[in-house]
């Protein structure tokens, strides 16, 4: 007797059921993978800059002694004096590929926003020195304070970096490509990394100004977490 052998498959509408619902699955995942791997790329990135001012900072330290001491308060804060700052005190550490020193220069054509737009940070200008690494990293070096009501600049303890990840290229927002790193306590430092976290929270969220969402980040155990305004 023959046996009949019968070939088993999928129909076209079942294949076609399977791919829509696959197509379905994919649209409701797809940008959360996307998000998720943004946020891991960024930590990745700021923490690599991160490492590397860290070890400039010492490689200085080592040749031109404390940090406390960079500062020449008797001199005019300009572009010129922050520029010699930079060059005495950092140059010689960084593989840097350009150097900016007036507004719009390395591209950088506005200022960068906060996720709400309700405040801003100048990158270049306005007496900052900026440097673009060669992995494309952007740094402005602020060894400056401000007096907003007097709308005066005055030297300070203070000395401030301002990072854009990614350079010139957008999105250009605070807390996403953009952060702030610091002197503090002779290392560097996330912005407002010592600060209450409440108080972290409550800058570094959608309707803060983001300035200290470097130190959340570092706070947060080098994470972006769900609270985290992206």
């Amino acid at each position: 007797m023959k046996h009949h052998k019968f070939a088993s498959g999928f129909t076209l509408a079942e294949v076609l059921i399977t791919l829509g619902i696959i197509g379905v699955v994919a649209a409701l995942t797809m940008p959360s993978l996307i998000v998720n791997y943004q946020k891991k790329q960024t930590v990745a990135q700021l923490k690599k800059v991160y490492s590397t001012l860290s070890q400039a900072y010492e490689m200085s330290k080592n040749e031109n002694g404390p940090s406390e001491y960079w500062i020449d308060s008797t001199t005019a804060i300009n572009t010129e004096n922050v520029k010699k700052y930079v060059q005495k005190f950092w140059l010689p550490y960084f593989k840097s590929i350009q150097e900016c020193s007036k507004s719009g220069d390395c591209n950088y054509d506005a200022n960068a926003k906060t996720p709400s737009g309700n405040g801003n940070l100048a990158l270049t200008g306005n007496n900052r020195y900026t440097i673009i690494l060669s992995d494309g990293t952007l740094i402005a070096f602020v060894p400056f304070s401000w007096d907003a009501d007097a709308e005066t600049q005055y030297w300070g303890s203070s000395q401030r970096f301002y990072i854009d990840l990614n350079g010139a290229k957008r999105p250009n927002i605070i807390g996403k490509d953009v952060f702030i790193l610091w002197i503090n306590n002779d290392k560097i430092s996330g912005n407002c990394q010592t600060n209450k976290e409440e108080n972290i929270n409550a800058e570094c969220s959608k309707t803060g100004k983001c300035q200290c969402c470097s130190g959340k980040i570092i706070r947060d155990g080098w994470e972006i977490r769900d609270d985290y305004p992206w």
